[in-house]
């Protein structure tokens, strides 16, 4: 898994000297960029979220961060006369002028890209798949006899985006869930030995056989959460600017930067204080975790109901006022109006 990780950061960290991405920002006059083969899928997540978002969701964003002080350097110092070469509507590069062919990409100069919107929840999927590859093998090699053998159960937690894997996928649903418009997540289920499904198996009464139990973040209060909800297989992803902010000098409009920006306009979106987004595990998407990334980053610039016409998923957020809107069928409990 450290070798994966390595891979990934390699090809795809603007924050490394060494990677692919770094010399696409060196390329005076651009170039042919050969990236690894994993990589197809997110680049084809990435033009499907160009295109929903209008562009404002763009790789290219890495141009503007960098201007704003979110540098590989992490300076947090704005460059002199930034805003007027900020967005693509003031010339920066954007993703549908970088030509792709396959996982290679070809550039005319310098290209500053920036996978952070989607890259991490990528990541995270790469290695449930290297865990369930594993896992797979395992139980193959137990064959018929599987006495005691469980499956693997698994939370991967890459610092908000969540891949959670905790029931048996091989029929014995521990600790399932199941949503109702009165209580939001119920978790009963009727149990043909007579036992109530939700208590737990005496073999083992910890991790894995009880839905786990996640806080979602205060915006405002990173030491407390505005709700909770309860998953078993599903990926849930968030996004906020709280933990990555700083100040800028010199603007009269703009007194604090922040990472989430509209690639159309290269400032930061400000009407969203916070967003979550959930994608069940039995979905057909086959990176569930780098979708809800994506969308969760893409809330805000654009509409629940334009990401709805390309991605299916349920969401939170909270706006700039505070006001909480989430989807009908987002479960859990929030503790705000």
């Amino acid at each position: 898994m450290e070798a994966r990780i390595e891979e990934f950061e390699q090809a795809l960290s603007r924050f490394r000297e060494d990677s692919i991405v770094s010399a696409m920002a060196r390329a005076p006059h651009g170039g042919r960029f050969e990236f690894p083969d994993f990589t197809r899928p997110l680049f084809e997540f990435y033009d499907r979220m160009f295109a929903t978002t209008e562009g404002a969701i763009d790789p290219c964003v890495g141009e503007d961060l960098t201007r704003l002080g979110y540098d590989a350097n992490l300076t947090f110092r704005m460059e002199p006369g930034a805003f007027a070469h900020l967005g693509s509507e003031h010339g920066c590069a954007t993703w549908d002028s970088v030509r792709r062919d396959g996982t290679t990409l070809i550039t005319t100069g310098p290209v500053r890209l920036d996978f952070g919107a989607a890259g991490k929840g990528y990541m995270v999927d790469l290695l449930g798949e290297m865990l369930e590859r594993y896992d797979r093998e395992r139980l193959e090699e137990h064959g018929d006899d599987r006495n005691g053998t469980e499956p693997l159960r698994y939370v991967i937690d890459a610092g908000g985006d969540l891949r959670v894997r905790v029931y048996d996928s091989r029929g014995t649903k521990l600790g399932t869930t199941e949503r109702t418009p009165e209580s939001g997540l119920v978790g009963r289920q009727e149990n043909p030995n007579g036992r109530d499904a939700n208590e737990r198996p005496e073999v083992c009464p910890g991790f894995g056989y009880r839905p786990a139990r996640i806080a979602l973040e205060d915006p405002d209060n990173t030491t407390r959460a505005v709700g909770v909800l309860e998953l078993t297989h599903a990926s849930l992803c968030a996004s906020a600017p709280s933990r990555r902010h700083w100040p800028v000098s010199g603007a009269e409009t703009l007194h604090e930067a922040h990472h989430l920006l509209n690639a159309l306009d290269g400032l930061p979106a400000n009407d969203i204080r916070a967003s979550w987004v959930l994608i069940d595990g039995a979905d057909s998407e086959p990176y569930p975790t780098m979708v809800a990334d994506g969308l969760a980053t893409a809330l805000f610039v654009t509409s629940a109901a334009r990401l709805a016409e390309s991605c299916d998923f349920q969401c939170a957020i909270i706006t700039e006022e505070r006001i909480l809107a989430k989807s009908r069928s987002f479960p859990g409990q929030f503790f705000v109006a």
